[in-house]
């Protein structure tokens, strides 16, 4: 195993389509139309984002040597793009509890940073 650190961030949303999945760090690229979803207030459900954090994630790996992927599966109970989720438990009609819910769907987020090298160690 490759010798670094990882981070790790795990999403329990409703997850991402396949077609989304593969163009999820293209600049500007949101998995659906923000105006449809967006509260506008920060950290809510469905607070809406216009894509460009990704795309700066993935130059910032680019530029600096570490590795980000994404892993995704979309909720069981909606798996279309344009299927809708309530946002609450409360009022979703296919889970009962915070279990049910975090098993349908969700993404992971993995950033490795990679530690030095034997040559790079040397040359400090």
């Amino acid at each position: 195993m490759d010798s670094g650190a990882e981070l790790m961030v795990h999403d329990y949303g409703v997850g991402i389509v396949e077609d989304a999945q593969r163009r999820i760090f293209e600049g500007f690229f949101t998995t659906q139309d923000t105006m449809d979803y967006s509260s506008k207030r920060v950290f809510d459900f469905n607070a809406g984002g216009k894509g460009a954090d990704l795309l700066r994630m993935k130059i910032f790996s680019e530029r600096y040597g570490f590795k980000i992927n994404m892993k995704s599966t979309r909720c069981r109970f909606i798996p279309d793009e344009k299927d809708i989720c309530p946002g609450k438990i409360s009022e979703c009609n296919f889970c009962s509890t915070e279990a049910d819910c975090h098993q349908s769907g969700g993404t992971v987020f993995q950033l490795f940073f990679p530690g030095l090298t034997k040559v790079e160690k040397t040359q400090e």
